[in-house]
C-alpha cells in the first residue's frame, strides 16, 4: 500500500511540474483608441519565430505566450505598425496600458526590464522617433552604459539602436552587457544584424578588382581597374538608384579638391541588370569614374565586402585598408580631407541630418 501511495505521488508531482512548465506567460493590455481592431504578437523561441493573433474587446485583450528563456515580445497592430516591445518569459505577469499613437503614454508593470525600457521610450519618444542616426545612437549609448546589468539595455539595442553603418559600435555595446542581461533568444535578434559586419573579410583590406564602366563611342566594352597602391587614397561609392543631387554636388566637390593620383572616385551600381544602370546614369555629367557590378553585392568582385545596404561608401588607403565604412558621404568626405589637409580645402556643405560617426577599422 505504501508503495502505490508513494508511486501516485510521485506521478501528481510530475503532473504538477508539468503543468507548471507550461504555464506561459501572459500580458495584460489595455490600449485606448484601439477598440476591436486585432494585434498581432511576435517572439523568437527555441523553434524559432511564434505569431498569434488577438482581438480586443473595448481596447482590452490578454496576450498569451509561451518561451522557457526570457525572449523578446513584439506587438504590432494590424496594419504592420508596432505598438510596444518587451521582455518576457514563463511565469510573467506583465501589464500594458497605453494610448493607441501616443509612445509617450506607454507603461508596463509587472517585470523590471520591460517597466525600465517602456519608460526609457516614453521619456524620449521624440528622438527615438524623430532624431538623426548619430543622436538616437548617442542616446542608446549612454543608456547601455549606464546600466549594464539590465536585461533593458539588451532589449534597446535590439529594438531602438540604429545598427546599420555602426555595426562596430553595436557588437562593442552588446558585449558591454552582461551576459545574464542577455540571455541567448533576446540577443539573437540581433546577431544576425550585426555579425557579418564585423567580419574579419567584410572589414578586410580592399583588394584590386575589375568592373565594366559602359560602351565607348565605338560600342566597345570599356572597364575601370581599380589598384590600392596607385592612388593614396579610395573612395567607393555604392548605390542602387539615381545619385541624390546632395551627393552629386559632395562628390564633385572632393574631385576638385585633389588629383585623381591623391584620390580615386568610383562609384560602383549593384544594380540587378545593367540597363537600369544606364537608365538612371544617362548623360550623367561627372568627373569620377561610375561602373556596374555584375551579380549586384553577390557578384565575384565585391562580393567579400559585404556590403549591407545603399548607397554605402568605404574609404580606402594605398595598402586598400579600410578607414572607413558606412552609409555618410559626409562622413567619407571628412576622413579623406583630413588625412590631407594641406591640399584639401574644408568642405563648404553642410552635413546632412543622416549623417553618422566614422567607423574605423584601423
Amino acid at each position: 500500500m505504501r508503495k502505490i501511495f508513494t508511486i501516485l505521488s510521485f506521478i501528481v508531482l510530475l503532473a504538477v511540474t508539468a503543468c507548471g512548465g507550461e504555464e506561459g506567460f501572459v500580458i495584460k493590455c489595455e490600449i485606448e483608441g484601439l477598440d476591436t481592431r486585432g494585434l498581432e504578437m511576435v517572439y523568437m523561441t527555441r523553434g524559432g519565430v511564434s505569431r498569434a493573433s488577438f482581438h480586443p474587446v473595448d481596447g482590452k485583450v490578454e496576450l498569451k505566450g509561451t518561451s522557457s528563456q526570457p525572449t523578446l515580445v513584439e506587438v504590432f497592430a494590424l496594419d504592420g505598425s508596432r505598438l510596444w516591445s518587451c521582455v518576457a518569459s514563463d511565469g510573467d505577469r506583465l501589464k500594458v496600458r497605453m494610448k493607441l499613437g501616443d509612445p509617450s503614454s506607454l507603461k508596463v508593470t509587472g517585470q523590471d526590464a520591460s517597466r525600465d525600457y517602456a519608460a526609457f521610450v516614453a521619456q524620449h519618444d521624440s528622438i527615438l522617433a524623430h532624431g538623426s542616426d548619430s543622436e538616437v545612437n548617442r542616446l542608446i549609448t549612454e543608456a547601455v552604459r549606464s546600466n549594464p546589468s539590465s536585461m533593458a539595455s539588451t532589449l534597446l539595442m535590439v529594438t531602438q539602436f540604429r545598427a546599420a553603418g555602426h555595426e562596430l559600435l553595436a557588437d562593442s555595446l552588446l558585449n558591454e552587457i552582461a551576459p545574464e542581461a542577455r540571455p541567448a533568444l533576446l540577443a539573437s535578434a540581433y546577431a544576425s544584424t550585426v555579425g557579418e559586419q564585423v567580419t574579419t573579410s567584410a572589414r578586410g583590406d580592399v583588394k584590386s578588382f575589375t568592373l565594366r564602366t559602359g560602351l565607348d563611342s565605338l560600342g566597345h566594352d570599356t572597364i575601370v581597374r581599380y589598384v590600392p597602391s596607385m592612388q593614396s587614397y579610395s573612395l567607393l561609392m555604392f548605390s542602387d538608384a539615381a545619385r541624390p543631387d546632395s551627393i552629386t554636388a559632395r562628390l564633385r566637390s572632393l574631385r576638385r579638391a585633389l588629383s585623381q593620383r591623391r584620390l580615386k572616385i568610383i562609384e560602383i551600381s549593384v544594380a540587378p541588370d545593367s540597363a537600369m544602370w544606364h537608365a538612371y546614369s544617362k548623360g550623367d555629367s561627372i568627373n569620377w569614374y561610375q561602373a556596374w557590378a555584375p551579380g549586384s553585392t553577390s557578384g565575384r568582385e565585391i562580393r567579400r565586402l559585404a556590403i549591407p545596404r545603399t548607397p554605402f561608401y568605404i574609404v580606402a588607403d594605398s595598402s586598400g585598408a579600410q578607414l572607413y565604412r558606412g552609409t555618410s558621404a559626409y562622413e567619407a568626405d571628412r576622413l579623406i580631407r583630413s588625412r590631407m589637409p594641406q591640399k584639401a580645402p574644408a568642405d563648404t556643405i553642410k552635413a546632412t541630418t543622416d549623417s553618422i560617426t566614422p567607423e574605423t577599422t584601423r
